[in-house]
């Protein structure tokens, strides 16, 4: 059996291939640099194969900047791939070179991970190249070999316990030996449980690999960068997405530390997850007597998915700043023409509050004239009822003398010739005509007055008339104004907006194309703060929005 030959294999021999495997990888150039020193944690992990994964390029959009300085070729390919190749370094210059030699650096960590992951299942699976028909017949070899030790116990009456940790390996060699069971078997089972150690040793390290070279990296760099008070629809959709990638990532890391630490004392299979892999080998394995066979493909996996998550976290990343830069261009356009539109309309304001004050301002010169007409009319009606009056009591004044002058005429035709009495005639008489004569500039006086009266009534009704339009056109007029002046408040108030999101985007455009802030990426300490000169540049952003 095949099974049996390879178990059969001495230590000596088994070194032998994995040298040999070693060299011709070695060879292919595919063989990553190994550590140097021998006792570190990375040390333990697996050598590299033939077909390890390429470190993937970010992707392209035609004739656009994602860091705003349209230094694309406007005739690169419209096709977005992981696998473009890079532009020359000629073309990427300036803080989009930074940007983007950022993301690839976190591409490159990636990459490193699925590597040292790929060698840690080569070395697990012990296999020369990476296929699920490779992995599945290891896996095979395993279950035949644990199946025989379980008949060696089963031959003893021996009971059998379900294999989901270490110690339960442990524990089933231990019986083997005190039975002296098959050596093949013991022999193959001992290094199958050296080499689940070794790759779990392995697994926990890479797990520590990718949780800080890559996770805590993106949790720091590819973020909004979003001011929560300003309402930004890219950044908030971007901070939803980035959301989603965190949490399936730190679900997955955590599932993953607690199936790791769960490996001595028995194994959580309830976080294993359904792959095709694994319905593969619940087909041509025992996983309910040897559930320790599946481990190690969904541990792998799961690592697998959080590289795949991560890879779409800078992409995203990458698409983010696409969409600010565009945002940017658009907002700018807008905001000025809409700034274009606010001075316009601010100028016809002022010309439409012209218009209003004088005709406010009219309307008060009519009302003030109505107001002296009417006090005038007011005045003469006065006069004339004056007038009337004083004509009224010189007219009885005159009815009384001209009665006296009767009586006296009648008393002088009955006495004899009285000198006084006719000189009190006379006099009467001459009382009499002065007071004619007075009534008859009386009754001139109240023509004039009543004539005056007419002019004044019809000057008032015209005033009246021309007060009644003027408010009519006032009221219009001001309530035009208000309307006006109210779409002018909303369209300072979009403007206002419009700037701040402008800053905005141009703020979070600075963060994430700034050399500075790219340069943490880079094992940069956590101490340093940021530059200044990139704070300068954020608040002189702000103090241009700031109105004058």
């Amino acid at each position: 059996m095949p099974g049996a030959q390879t178990a059969s294999r001495s230590p000596q021999d088994r070194r032998s291939r994995l040298t040999r495997l070693n060299n011709q990888l070695h060879t292919s150039g595919s063989r990553l640099p190994r550590p140097k020193d021998p006792d570190t944690q990375e040390s333990r992990l697996p050598r590299p194969v033939n077909n390890l994964p390429q470190e993937r390029s970010l992707q392209k959009h035609p004739g656009v900047d994602p860091t705003g300085l349209d230094t694309i070729e406007a005739t690169a390919q419209s096709k977005l791939s992981w696998d473009s190749p890079k532009p020359a370094m000629t073309e990427r210059t300036g803080l989009q070179r930074v940007y983007l030699e950022g993301l690839e650096f976190l591409l490159g960590k990636i990459n490193e991970v699925e590597v040292e992951l790929t060698k840690v299942k080569v070395t697990y699976y012990q296999c020369e190249e990476v296929s699920d028909d490779s992995f599945e017949e290891y896996l095979k070899r395993c279950d035949r070999n644990f199946l025989n030790g379980n008949n060696d116990l089963r031959k003893h009456n021996q009971k059998l316990e379900v294999i989901d940790a270490e110690m339960r390996i442990v524990a089933l060699l231990n019986q083997l030996r005190e039975l002296a069971g098959d050596p093949d078997t013991i022999m193959f089972l001992t290094e199958y449980w050296d080499n689940i150690k070794s790759t779990t040793d392995s697994l926990r390290a890479l797990l520590h690999t990718f949780q800080r070279t890559v996770l805590n990296r993106l949790k720091t760099n590819c973020i909004s960068y979003h001011d929560s008070t300003v309402q930004l629809d890219v950044s908030v959709k971007y901070t939803d997405d980035i959301s989603g990638y965190l949490t399936s990532i730190e679900k997955i890391l955590t599932n993953t530390q607690i199936l790791l630490k769960s490996f001595n004392g028995g194994l959580h299979q309830d976080l294993y997850d359904t792959t095709e892999f694994s319905e593969r080998i619940l087909v041509s394995c025992d996983l309910k007597a040897f559930p320790i066979l599946r481990f190690v493909s969904d541990v792998t996996s799961k690592i697998e998915t959080m590289c795949d998550l991560a890879r779409q976290w800078i992409q995203r990343d990458e698409t983010y700043m696409y969409d600010i830069n565009n945002y940017i261009k658009q907002t700018r356009s807008i905001t000025k023409r809409r700034e274009d539109d606010l001075r316009s309309q601010k100028l016809k304001h002022k010309r439409i509050g012209k218009t209003v004050k004088s005709s406010y301002l009219m309307l008060q010169n009519n009302r003030e004239k109505l107001q002296k007409i009417e006090t005038e009319l007011n005045c003469l009606e006065g006069q004339l009822e004056g007038t009337q009056n004083e004509k009224k009591c010189k007219h009885e004044e005159k009815q009384q003398k001209e009665s006296m002058v009767d009586f006296l005429k009648i008393t002088l035709s009955q006495t004899k010739r009285n000198y006084a009495l006719q000189m009190k005639r006379s006099k009467l008489l001459k009382q009499v005509k002065e007071l004619e004569q007075f009534l008859g500039e009386i009754e001139k006086e109240l023509t004039k007055i009543e004539d005056d009266i007419v002019v004044k009534a019809q000057e008032k009704v015209l005033l009246e008339e021309k007060v009644e339009l003027s408010e009519k056109s006032y009221s219009s007029l001001k309530c035009d104004m208000d309307k006006f002046s109210e779409n002018l408040s909303k369209l300072e108030h979009e403007v206002t907006d419009l700037s701040g999101q402008l800053l905005q985007l141009e703020i979070i455009h600075t963060f994430k194309t700034s050399p500075e802030k790219i340069e943490e990426i880079y094992d940069r300490p956590s101490t340093v703060k940021l530059a200044p000169s990139l704070k300068e540049k954020i608040q002189r952003k702000r103090k241009m929005q700031k109105p004058s």
